[in-house]
């Protein structure tokens, strides 16, 4: 089975693909807080782009995640440019704007811009925007310019494109898995890619204390049995109790889901006393991201997050009314 790619992305393939070929310095970096498809995505496209002769370097702000540190290649990014530095081309992944990968460049140290995005709320703030809701991950994206440029992943690019590609689907388990999702997994693991790796070396290996923090987060996990949504909260004496970090909170939220009748979950992160990162997680008839969206956030209908600037409990309360109201 074939993937089929509609014209105004096969469009905005083409015109990707002649950047890259008059280009020969690259600029890429996705959000900050990285995650398996934005650094999967990144480094393919670097690899990819070095075969061709360009010079090209991965960018972010935040450090990796502990679960991907076993990913040889992702040690080879790199915090922030050169101010001074002016690069061909910047290709910005899964990014609602510029800033959203941290304000590490501005917009005019870049000769040329590439969005390259699949995320339902987006903004169209480069040369070429090539976004694709439809889309289960970037690195689905990336394969296709791969197979557009008429080349082939190499084992470790393929490897790469295929965390992404679990990372955002949650292997394969989410809503926003589709046919095209296991066209784009059998074309990777046809070139060589092992899913045990994947599996053995990042999704299953756990840190005592990333542990520790998911039995303190689902032993005080709520209910709002009217709105059908449950709830947990991390706060900092959590963080503290169980020497965990936030970088620990990955994947807790999807718990929330488990139970039986929920159809939504919530997940409260106090980053500071008047800092709460809000994450949400839903079933397919259920909008989190319009709710997400009153609060600034962004992400997809079935997951998105936001960041509300107050304390605790006046975070909850708001959240509860918003989802009260929906």
């Amino acid at each position: 089975m074939k993937k089929q790619i509609n014209k105004s992305d096969l469009k905005k393939l083409a015109q990707i693909s002649q950047i890259i070929k008059q280009s020969k310095t690259f600029f890429i970096a996705g959000h900050i807080k990285p995650d398996g498809d934005s650094l999967g995505s990144a480094f393919a496209l670097r690899s990819m782009l070095n075969r061709l002769g360009k010079k090209a370097e991965v960018y972010c702000l935040d450090k990796i995640p502990p679960s991907l540190s076993k990913i040889k290649s992702f040690a080879k990014i790199k915090n922030s440019a050169d101010k001074t530095q002016v690069f061909d081309c910047a290709i910005i992944l899964e990014s609602l704007n510029f800033s959203r990968m941290g304000d590490i460049i501005f917009p005019k140290q870049a000769k040329k811009i590439i969005n390259i995005d699949h995320h339902l709320l987006h903004t169209d703030f480069a040369d070429v925007n090539y976004v694709a809701a439809d889309s289960s991950s970037v690195s689905e994206l990336i394969l296709n310019l791969f197979e557009y440029m008429k080349i082939t992943p190499n084992k470790e690019e393929a490897q790469d494109l295929y965390l992404g590609l679990v990372t955002d689907t949650g292997y394969f388990k989410q809503v926003n898995t589709n046919a095209n999702s296991h066209i784009a997994a059998q074309k990777l693991l046809s070139l060589g890619v092992s899913p045990d790796f994947v599996e053995n070396n990042i999704f299953s290996q756990k840190s005592l204390c990333s542990l520790n923090l998911l039995g303190a987060a689902l032993l005080n996990m709520k209910i709002w049995k009217d709105l059908k949504t449950a709830y947990m909260v991390i706060n900092q004496k959590m963080f503290k109790k169980t020497k965990s970090s936030q970088a620990d909170t990955e994947g807790i939220i999807s718990y929330s889901l488990k139970l039986g009748g929920i159809k939504a979950g919530v997940l409260f992160v106090e980053e500071s006393k008047k800092s709460i990162k809000v994450g949400f997680r839903s079933h397919k008839e259920f909008d989190v991201l319009s709710i997400a969206k009153k609060f600034g956030g962004g992400g997809h209908k079935n997951a998105a997050g936001c960041t509300i600037k107050k304390d605790l409990n006046a975070v909850i309360k708001i959240i509860k009314g918003a989802l009260n109201a929906r």
